[in-house]
């Protein structure tokens, strides 16, 4: 994986195994973002890979190296950026399973396939994702389009259709972020707010679950008694992804 490190135009995440760390404070860096930083670095290698530094600043490199040899100088590196509520998103055939049977999986639980298998067949993805990836149920933090985005990647619309609300927007599951770290398989990596190993069971976590209106027919009977209080169904009509990211998330703070 390579790290490019640098005032980026556009956040752009990772893409085929480059991650573009945008830093905003550049050429300065704050202890927020070193952290960030070194818990990406410690991922990887914790999953055999070597991280290969791209950065024009020598002190800046500098300052990365040595605290990634000693991380406990910058102290406690998990949650940093994290907002009150994360969240992950799914298109309306996963919400369906998911409601029905009261649990999040990871793809590789979903598939029953294993990393490698759903890595190879997601090679040609833009985000080429390493297999280690597939075994977790991966979070946004919950002002955060990105969940959307990763719905909508298969078949992404344009942006005059974005803009109109021409798009069926995923279905959200919403958690406070203080309850899912007491969760024995969260990992932070430095590249999601959260993630998950394996499996979340809704009953114990879930604190919303917000479903477009457009998909209440085909929803609504297979929501288990037990989480029916907690499904939400809010009306996307003629709502750009950016409005429709801030009614939602609005809707989820004032519950």
């Amino acid at each position: 994986m390579i790290l490019n490190i640098a005032k980026h135009k556009a956040v752009r995440g990772i893409e085929n195994g480059v991650y573009y760390f945008n830093l905003p404070e550049y050429p300065e860096i704050l202890t927020d973002s070193l952290r960030l930083i070194v818990a990406f670095i410690i991922y990887e290698k914790s999953n055999g890979r070597h991280t290969e530094i791209v950065c024009e600043d020598r002190q800046m490199l500098t300052i990365i190296e040595n605290a990634v040899v000693n991380p406990e100088a910058i102290g406690k590196i998990f949650l940093s950026k994290i907002t009150e509520f994360v969240y992950h998103a799914t298109g309306l055939s996963g919400a369906c399973g998911i409601l029905s049977s009261g649990k999040l999986l990871s793809a590789v639980k979903v598939y029953n396939k294993t990393g490698d298998e759903l890595a190879y067949e997601k090679r040609n993805c833009p985000w080429n994702d390493p297999a280690d990836y597939f075994e977790y149920i991966m979070f946004c933090n919950g002002d955060d389009m990105t969940g959307d985005y990763v719905v909508l990647s298969e078949n992404f619309p344009n942006k005059e259709d974005l803009d109109k609300g021409n798009f069926n927007a995923g279905v959200r599951f919403y958690i406070r972020a203080d309850n899912i770290t007491e969760h024995i398989g969260h990992v932070f990596d430095g590249y999601h707010p959260i993630k998950i190993k394996d499996e979340i069971i809704l009953s114990e976590y879930l604190f919303a679950c917000i479903v477009p209106e457009q998909y209440r027919t085909k929803l609504d009977n297979l929501v288990l008694p037990e989480l029916a209080s907690k499904v939400h169904y809010l009306s996307q009509k003629g709502m750009s992804l950016s409005e429709w990211n801030d009614k939602v998330y609005d809707f989820v703070k004032q519950l």
